[in-house]
């Protein structure tokens, strides 16, 4: 699977191709324990990989491949008992197939002017400034362990998790520089960037840290995703 990963060269900009390749390749890798538990194993090894795990308020994220310069990288996602209603897009077009748990998938329509002179540095949600464009809901579906999709980038979507909810996901290469963020209670928005043009003091609170990345492969293993 590791050679497989090697040589994957993905045409990003045919969601449905994307679709048909990564769903096999994910639905292979997640039924391969063995396989998982290397490219666990690898992310100690290499720092460049450990520089990448985030820790987020409503999902841990562990990088395990990373594509360089053909744009993809393989995470391992990990919700958090907290859950919020928050509509968002993504920098990028990516796949994701869940292992195990489950979540309400809302896809939503942004209606309105959204507002760009909102500051780049407004990264965080106790900063969030109001604006008119409002998610608005278009439909719900239930993804449960085994379900696999692929997003394009543009798309305004929520995802509602159950604790413990682990899912692959292979992302594409960005494609924009920042993604937005709302909450639904008070329209207010958010940004969020690359690692490149993040803010600094968002950056440090979020990368993981190595006792932290431990907890999160022994849950992974009481989970019995390796």
């Amino acid at each position: 699977m590791i050679d497989v990963l090697d040589k994957l060269d993905v045409d990003w900009s045919d969601l449905t191709k994307v679709h048909q390749t990564t769903r096999d390749l994910l639905q292979e890798l997640a039924e391969d324990k063995a396989t998982l538990q290397l490219l666990v194993d690898r992310v100690r090894e290499e720092p460049s990989l450990m520089a990448m795990c985030e820790r987020h308020r409503l999902l841990d994220k562990i990088v395990v491949y990373d594509g360089g310069p053909r744009g993809f990288r393989l995470r391992i996602h990990i919700s958090t008992r907290e859950h919020r209603d928050r509509p968002h897009d993504h920098r990028f077009s990516f796949t994701s197939r869940i292992i195990t748990g489950r979540y309400r998938h809302t896809r939503h329509d942004l209606v309105g002017d959204l507002d760009e002179s909102i500051p780049w540095h407004v990264q965080e949600d106790v900063e969030a400034m109001l604006q008119n464009a409002r998610a608005v809901p278009r439909f719900d579906t239930f993804q449960t362990a085994g379900s696999t999709y692929s997003l394009h980038h543009t798309e305004v979507h929520t995802t509602f998790t159950t604790p413990d909810t682990v899912s692959l996901f292979l992302r594409g290469p960005s494609e924009k520089d920042r993604s937005l963020i709302t909450e639904r209670e008070t329209g207010r928005l958010w940004w969020r960037y690359g690692a490149d043009k993040e803010r600094q003091d968002r950056r440090v609170r979020k990368v993981m840290k190595a006792a932290e990345f431990e907890e999160l492969v022994d849950r992974l293993n009481k989970l019995e995703v390796l």
